[in-house]
Order: C-alpha cells, then sequence, then structure tokens
C-alpha cells in the first residue's frame, strides 16, 4: 500500500509542515496588514476630519468650503457628514462625483457610542458594522467601515464632522495577499514532491534493498550483498546489514557443525539419552531411547503407528524421577525395569538463568551386568543342581542292586533302566553344555543351502499337532511371506522351531492358541511364535535365554526340561547372523521374533 510507505509518509508530513507554516504565516500577515491598514487610515481620517473641520471653522463661504471638502473626500474615497446636538443631518453628505460608498444613514452613526464622543469634544474613532442600503438592487445589507468623529466649532455648539469610508481596500489587498500564499503553496507542494521523490531514490531504495536482503536472511539465505554506493549514514547502514549477514553465517555455519555433531554423538551413543522441558515433555531423544519408549508403551499397553513412537509424555516412573530433579534441583540416580530390561537413569536439571528448564537421562542397560552378576551366583548352584539329581539317583539304584535289594529280575531290569535313563539324561545335559560352549565359543558349524521354509514349518506344525489337541490347544500356520524358499541350515532351523513351540505348549493352558507366523519385513524375514500362555515375569524376561533358565515348574504342568533350550536357539540364529527377541506380558502371552536375513551363501559356516 502506498499509505505504508516512507516516501508518502515524508511526503505527507512536509506538505503538512508547509501547510502549517503558510497557514500561520498567512493569519500573521493578514493581521499584521489588517493593523497597519487600520492604522494607517484611521491617521488619515483623523487627519483629513481636523482639516475639515478648521476649513469650516476658517471659511463663511458655503460653496467655498464645499469644493474643498469635495477635493478631500475625492482624495481620500470617504463620506462626510455633519450631525448637528440633535442628532440630525446639517445639509447633504459630502461626496465625491464617482463615490461608491454606500451611505450609512445618520440614526446608524449616532447608535454607535464611539462617534458621539465628538459631541463631548472628544475624537471618535470606531470599526464597525454598519446598516447601508446598496444602491444597485436597494436591500439592506451590514457593512463594515472605518469611521472618524471630531467636534466641530460652529456658531452652533456640539456639532460634530464624521467621516467614514468602506474597507474595500483592505479586502482587495487581502485578496491579493491571499492568492500570493495560495501560488507559494502551490509551488511549496511541487517542490515537496520532487524532493520527496528525490529522497525515495536516496533513502527508500536502498531501504528496499535492505529489505529484500533482510528477507533473504529471514529465510536462511546469507549470501545477499547491499551495495554500498555512499558513505553516509545509509552506507554504514548497508556495511553494517552486511557484516551482520557475514556473522550469521557464520554462527549458523557454526551452530549447524555443533548440531551435526551433538546429533551424532547421540545417534552413536549406546546409552539412551531423554531431553525434558520444564513441563515434563520430551523434546529430544536419540534412537536408543526412541527404543526404550517404544518397549515402555508396549508395556503399558498404548498401541500407537511407528510415526508417533516417540512420545511427548514421559512414562510415570521417568516423571516420578523428574519431579525429585526438579524439586530437590540435583541429580537423581535410579533404576527402572522396562519388558525385562534393567535400566539406570541418571537425570541431571537443566538451568536457564539460574532456573530449572528441564532435565537431560541418561539409561544405561545394565541387564547383561546384572545378567553376569546372577549367572556368577547361580551357575555353580544350577550345574549342581542339574547333576546332583542324576547321580544320586544313580549311586542310589546301583547300590540296590549292590546290596542285592532287588530280589527279582523284573525289579533289577526295573532299575537298571531306571540307571540307564538318568545315564541318558545326565548325557544329554553334558551334550548340550558342549553344543552351547562350543557355540557360545564361535565353533557352531552350520550347513546353509537354499531350502523351502513353509515346508519345514508346516512339517513342524504336524508334528506338534497331535500334543496340542491332546491338552486342548489350537496349533495354526499363518504364512504371509512372498515366497518359500531362503538360505538356512534345515537341521538347525527345526531344532529352533521345534523348541519354541514346545516351550510354547508347555506353557500354555487348554483353550489357548499358537500361531506360527511369517512375514516379510526390511532386508530378511520375520518369524513369530505367538502363544496366549501364562506369559513370563518382568522379572524373568531378560534372562529367558540364559544358561539353566526354567519357569516355575507349577506353569509347565511338570515337563520342565534343562533350562539350555533358549540358549542354545539364539546362538543358531546368531549363527545365521539373525536376531532373536521376545515380548511378553504375564497372564497374556508370549511372542518370540526372529529376524533371519534373506541372502546368505551357500555353503558352511563356523
Amino acid at each position: 500500500m502506498i499509505y505504508n510507505q516512507i516516501v508518502f509518509k515524508l511526503w505527507l508530513t512536509i506538505i503538512g509542515l508547509v501547510a502549517v507554516v503558510l497557514t500561520a504565516l498567512s493569519l500573521t500577515l493578514m493581521q499584521s496588514l489588517d493593523s497597519f491598514y487600520e492604522k494607517q487610515r484611521t491617521e488619515d481620517l483623523k487627519m483629513m476630519a481636523r482639516n475639515m473641520a478648521d476649513v469650516i471653522h476658517g471659511y463663511e463661504d458655503h460653496d467655498r468650503v464645499i469644493a474643498i471638502a469635495r477635493e478631500l473626500v475625492d482624495v481620500y474615497d470617504t463620506r462626510m457628514v455633519i450631525v448637528t446636538p440633535k442628532g440630525e443631518l446639517a445639509g447633504k453628505p459630502v461626496v465625491n462625483a464617482g463615490a461608491s460608498i454606500p451611505e450609512i444613514r445618520v440614526q446608524e452613526l449616532m447608535k454607535n457610542k464611539e462617534l458621539k464622543k465628538a459631541l463631548n469634544g472628544q475624537i471618535g474613532i470606531t470599526r464597525d458594522f454598519f446598516t447601508v442600503v446598496a444602491p444597485s438592487d436597494g436591500f439592506e445589507h451590514k457593512e463594515e467601515f472605518l469611521a472618524v468623529s471630531v467636534p466641530l466649532h460652529t456658531p452652533e455648539p456640539h456639532s460634530e464632522l464624521i467621516m467614514y469610508k468602506t474597507l474595500d481596500e483592505l479586502r482587495a489587498t487581502t485578496e491579493k495577499t491571499t492568492w500570493l500564499i495560495f501560488y507559494a503553496a502551490v509551488i511549496g507542494i511541487i517542490l515537496t514532491t520532487f524532493f520527496a521523490f528525490f529522497l525515495s531514490s536516496r533513502i527508500t531504495q536502498p531501504l528496499r534493498k535492505m529489505k529484500k536482503a533482510a528477507d533473504s536472511y529471514a529465510r536462511g539465505d546469507f549470501s545477499a550483498q547491499i551495495p554500498i554506493r555512499t558513505h553516509d549514514e545509509m552506507g554504514d547502514l548497508a556495511n553494517t546489514f552486511n557484516h551482520m549477514a557475514s556473522q550469521l553465517n557464520d554462527l549458523i555455519v557454526a551452530l549447524s557443525r555443533e548440531k551435526e555433531q551433538i546429533t551424532g554423538v547421540l545417534k552413536s551413543m549406546v546409552d539412551g539419552v531423554i531431553t525434558v522441558d520444564r513441563h515434563g515433555e520430551i523434546i529430544v531423544t536419540n534412537p536408543p531411547a526412541d527404543g526404550i519408549l517404544k518397549a515402555w508403551r508396549y508395556e503399558q499397553g498404548v498401541d500407537d503407528p511407528p510415526e508417533r513412537l516417540t512420545h511427548k509424555e514421559l512414562p510415570p516412573v521417568m516423571q516420578t524421577i523428574f519431579e525429585q530433579v526438579v524439586r530437590n534441583e540435583q541429580e537423581v540416580i535410579s533404576d527402572v525395569m522396562v519388558q525385562g530390561h534393567i535400566y539406570a537413569v541418571v537425570m541431571a536439571p537443566l538451568y536457564d538463568n539460574e532456573q530449572v528448564r528441564g532435565a537431560v537421562a541418561v539409561l544405561r542397560d545394565m541387564t547383561e551386568e546384572r545378567r553376569l552378576d546372577k549367572l556368577r551366583k547361580d551357575f555353580l548352584a544350577n550345574v549342581s543342581h542339574e547333576l546332583r539329581t542324576p547321580l544320586v539317583m544313580l549311586q542310589g539304584y546301583s547300590e540296590a542292586i549292590v546290596d542285592g535289594i532287588a530280589q527279582s529280575e523284573e525289579e533289577k531290569k526295573e532299575l537298571a533302566q531306571i540307571i540307564y535313563d538318568e545315564s541318558l539324561r545326565m548325557s544329554r545335559l553334558v551334550n548340550e553344555l558342549l553344543d552351547l560352549a562350543r557355540m557360545e565359543a564361535g565353533h557352531i558349524q552350520l550347513n546353509i543351502e537354499l531350502a523351502n521354509l513353509l515346508q519345514l514349518e508346516d512339517k513342524v506344525i504336524r508334528k506338534f499337532n497331535g500334543v496340542a489337541r491332546e491338552q486342548g490347544i489350537s496349533l495354526q500356520l499363518d504364512w504371509q511371506a512372498s515366497e518359500g524358499s531362503y538360505y538356512f541350515d534345515v537341521d538347525r532351523m527345526e531344532q529352533v522351531l521345534t523348541n519354541l513351540i514346545d516351550n510354547a505348549i508347555r506353557h500354555t493352558p487348554a483353550g489357548g492358541s499358537i500361531t506360527l507366523r511369517t512375514f516379510m519385513q526390511g532386508d530378511g524375514c520375520t518369524i513369530e511364535i505367538s502363544d496366549t500362555g501364562v506369559g513370563i515375569s518382568p522379572e524373568d524376561l531378560a534372562f529367558v535365554f540364559e544358561r539353566f533358565y526354567k519357569a516355575d515348574k507349577a506353569r509347565t504342568r511338570g515337563r520342565a526340561g534343562t533350562g539350555l533350550g533358549l540358549s542354545i536357539v539364539r546362538n543358531i540364529i546368531e549363527g545365521h547372523h539373525g536376531k532373536i527377541a521376545v515380548r511378553s506380558k504375564l497372564g497374556e502371552g508370549t511372542t518370540f521374533s526372529i529376524h533371519l536375513p534373506i541372502h546368505l551363501e551357500e555353503g558352511r559356516h563356523s
């Protein structure tokens, strides 16, 4: 809008200033001109009236007096009347032959108090409006006159001589002066407009360039430079803008680099980092922290799409820690558990002008350390427990045979069968321990070949169908992959699926269901074994893949294994360069997820 441009505002300001100055000058000039004219004409009328009074007093010849009076009024363009003490006109008014001055009735003149002073021997002067009759149309109207009255010394005492004239000369002069001022105003406006456009090229054009450059700076483009053409304040301002743009560009580049470095550090950190504001809402997270929050939300039963996995609100446990940090303004160290993983949380306050503006929390997964501590404590006890039972049974039944407690051949055969079964159990335990040790040492051998995964899964399902039906469990296969042939070790993968489905059957009550689901995900395929069983407690969830881990025997209907199966499963999957994970909720069920890469080299891998 032109109304918002500085040139228009400057032009309007100068026009207003010129108008105010000319108005004040006009009023002052008019008032001075009016005062000067009134003073000058009043003195002239006074002098003429006095002279006329002297002429009338000095000459007895009436005709001679009238002639002199006409000469005087002709020079000064006035009217002259003589008024008797009774307020009547003495003779005819004296006026020049071509006079255009209207006639004022004597009654009008005598109403004026100033003009009456001459009857008392004083000089009366007045400037007032009197009622006159227009000589052209004969209508009465008011008109301004300048009148002077002087005492007249005649045989008839207390007479007065009044001379008056119109202010047409003053009005004509005022009108001419007004036109001159109007012409001056027009010239001033033209010069002001020219000056405004001159300023537009000298001031507003650089300002427009600065505005355009500032818009570029606001968009993040600091390459725009303002050309410096002058060495005045505008040039200094343009130079300052260019310097500011350079400094801002350097600052933005430095901040971007620092941000990239911080982002890189956060992404490369193994620990989870969460930054929250003063209201406890999450503002910055790194990938490990996103994974922790995702697991937390799954545990709380919140199912959001992937693009909303970073929740703005802290979990309740973290919120409690944050409140302690804000309240005490001190670092707080605590442990939290998420899906069986134990995290050590260190949360410290962030300050802004000595006020807490938020907090930063570092979450370190301490599950492995706690697991190792638990393994160090439980390994010997577990091994001793697993070996002690068969050894005691072997020793007891062997003593029974040696001592001759078993009399008949059937009893001896029964005791020998028990000894044989326990020896097989010990052998199986030792072999699994040896296999597990070789796997963990990296000596596992896999026969990778192109095989049909769908046929293998169907084979495993058919193998367990009878057991599942006997226990009232629904066992089903859900194949969602695009094809069935992949590279894997058939025997080892059958061992994995057998172990997982057997565990699912042992932990699923009658009426439950088990689903073997396969689908494509990313650069590989994912196999999920889901059950609706009793689930795994959060305290035990992190240790299911450890040696000798066993569920509560009360939940397995007395069919507890050696506790090494899941450890072997994990090592087989890792030998395929895959990953295995578990999700579980107590009382709702468990899901084991296996992710295998599609492209593997055929052959044997150790």
